[in-house]
């Protein structure tokens, strides 16, 4: 795993270009601690931060051709790189190296810019054409791997993460308002978007052509949709899916460095870490962090499925300081993230860190196998929906707005009145109230523009003639697993050099599971129903059948002890207040409400907090660290 970056010549001094590209991989040493590169020309420069896994001593990057027309700055894992060797050294392609990387540049040589489908793997490069003065960006089919660019008048630049594109002098900090509206709403940012109007994200699955000034940017790879009629017994399925889930953690298993995967006592990681024990010839060693509190522990969980496969097991308890975690994490993020699972995340990659450099988790499963709760309760709002959506904003909207934001039935109504997709109240975000209530007036003018469903709305239409439930899956994993969980693992296994393989996410393997029917995922109220048919042949039925933890804090409790008096002095600071973003009366009410106990407000506080905390880090003349 690297840290990737570059930017063209036309506005800089070559002289000058060593300099800023240092200061750029400086920002992004934790994503690549053992040692960096660079490539300067006339028209482009190209920088690499390194973590060795694969071709320990020939993998150093920026990386060119045996012919020296290419050269390219790579992030991520091509897992098939040594079938793809043996094929280009057919052809007559000259290897220098041992390493994957070297794999982009033959693919392109043969291929161009197709050269991405060829590829398994996660990824995001940077590629210069010499030759013909042409840049390619691409990002992989899930979005695994982060990539952002910048672009005003000819200034072209790209990083992977957007701090380092903050290294160059006058880039513009404006808010981009659509991007606020989405944090605000479901607690992070889809791409292209991000905070800033003039820094934009790469797609999953799409690639980015510069050439004569001309910016291009091409989508190369869709989920494909449920067959129309079961084509195989449901037996034949089981097989099929074991095969390639064997086959997707074998090849995660390349690597020149310690390995192991992450426990956490659920479903998904214990089939990764139980498939690892069947196609390894080496002891599988897995991590699992322990958080003392009752009800967010899932160490006894974890410890069964160790017993029962015999790997070796590290277990750490955590006792977690919040309030100095907190702004290590907004540092990472570079932009607003309201996902408090960001914490047990950084710890489990920090302990993980002490012992291997290369993780398998078990991200995905919930998006593949439809492992959500949401998705059984996809039914219970649609009831409303009979009522034509004028009336109900007639009806029930200015009820809702007549009532107190702490009236629990005030979420409900929302849902009833604005409620236009065959989705649950998630259709409006996980925070959807909360720009009406505790924001500023100036700032809710400049939302109320903007429609946070939109993208949800676009995929639901693609699918018009599908079941519900593939719909919910497509959306997630289309928008929530790349810009929440995918973000997430990449920003904190990062932030501690540690490189995070995700077999579940093997494109071969997602493109088997969008193709299932709907009730070989979910039937008669069980979830993953076919991954959970595959795990009764290694596992005891009891230990499959578990109940849904999810990984997360206990954090009603912080926010009402711990955290309290760091809140209200981030919250209520004259700093936050004079930005104009909040109502600070309405914030001085939501923070008693939660501390006395009427209701729960610790989502909100938290996606405020972490907001409050990105201005002051990112945005400050004097506090800002870049």
């Amino acid at each position: 795993m690297c840290g990737i970056y570059g930017f063209t010549q036309s506005r800089y001094e070559s002289k000058a270009s060593g300099e800023l590209l240092r200061q750029m991989g400086k920002l992004l040493e934790h994503r690549g601690p053992d040692g960096d590169g660079s490539f300067i020309d006339d028209e482009v420069a190209l920088g690499h931060r390194r973590l060795k896994i694969i071709d320990l001593e020939g993998g150093s990057q920026p990386m060119q051709d045996w012919q020296q027309r290419y050269v390219v700055t790579f992030n991520g894992e091509i897992y098939n790189f040594q079938e793809l060797r043996a094929q280009f050294e057919k052809r007559g392609f000259r290897f220098q190296t041992r390493s994957d990387t070297e794999t982009i540049l033959a693919a392109y040589h043969f291929y161009g810019e197709a050269c991405v489908e060829c590829f398994q793997g996660m990824f995001a490069f940077g590629l210069w054409d010499k030759q013909s003065k042409k840049l390619l960006l691409a990002r992989d089919r899930l979005g695994k791997k982060p990539l952002y660019y910048f672009r005003l008048g000819q200034r072209f630049v790209f990083s992977s993460e957007m701090k380092a594109i903050l290294a160059l002098p006058d880039v513009p900090r404006e808010i981009d308002f659509e991007a606020l509206n989405q944090y605000l709403t479901f607690g992070y940012i889809p791409a292209p978007l991000t905070i800033f109007k003039h820094i934009r994200k790469l797609k999953p699955a799409q690639t980015l052509i510069l050439e004569n000034g001309e910016l291009k940017t091409k989508t190369y790879w869709n989920l494909p949709q449920p067959e129309s009629a079961t084509q195989h017994s449901e037996q034949e399925y089981v097989e099929q899916l074991d095969g390639l889930l064997q086959e997707a953690v074998r090849s995660r298993l390349i690597s020149d460095v310690p390995l192991g995967a992450f426990l956490s006592g659920g479903l998904d990681s214990s089939t990764i870490v139980s498939t690892m024990t069947r196609v390894s010839n080496q002891p599988v060693r897995a991590f699992t962090i322990d958080f003392t509190v009752d009800g967010f522990s899932e160490v006894d969980e974890a410890k069964k499925f160790v017993k029962h496969l015999g790997v070796v097991h590290t277990v750490r308890q955590i006792f977690p300081d919040a309030v100095r975690l907190l702004p290590k994490l907004v540092w990472h993020f570079d932009e607003p993230f309201g996902d408090s699972s960001a914490v047990p995340t950084y710890y489990v990659s920090e302990m993980a860190r002490q012992n291997v450099t290369v993780i398998l988790s078990g991200d995905g499963g919930d998006e593949l196998f439809a492992g959500y709760r949401s998705y059984l309760l996809r039914d219970e709002y649609m009831m409303i929906r009979r009522l034509p959506l004028a009336l109900r904003k007639m009806l029930f909207a200015p009820i809702a707005q007549a009532l107190p934001f702490q009236a629990p039935a005030r979420n409900f109504l929302k849902f009833a009145a604005y409620a236009q997709m065959d989705d649950g109240p998630q259709a409006l975000g996980l925070y959807p109230y909360i720009k009406d209530d505790v924001m500023s007036g100036v700032v809710r003018r400049e939302l109320k523009s903007f429609d946070a469903s939109m993208q949800r709305r676009e995929i639901f239409a693609e699918l018009e003639k599908m079941d519900k439930l593939t719909k919910l899956q497509h959306v997630d994993t289309k928008i929530y697993l790349p810009e929440d969980i995918l973000m997430k693992v990449d920003r904190m296994s990062m932030a501690n050099s540690l490189e995070t393989r995700a077999p579940l996410l093997d494109y071969r393997l997602v493109e088997f599971a969008a193709k299932l029917p709907a009730n070989l995922k979910m039937r008669e109220g069980t979830t993953k129903y076919l991954l959970k048919k595959l795990m009764q042949k290694y596992f005891p039925k009891n230990m499959i059948s578990n109940k849904k933890q999810g990984f997360a804090i206990p954090i009603n409790a912080w926010c009402q002890n711990q955290l309290s008096s760091f809140i209200h002095e981030i919250l209520l600071d004259s700093r936050c207040y004079n930005r104009g973003y909040f109502n600070g009366r309405a914030v001085e009410k939501m923070l008693h409400h939660h501390s006395t106990g009427q209701r729960d407000y610790s989502e909100w506080i938290w996606l405020l907090l972490n907001l409050e905390l990105w201005f002051q880090t990112f945005m400050d003349q004097d506090t800002r660290r870049v």
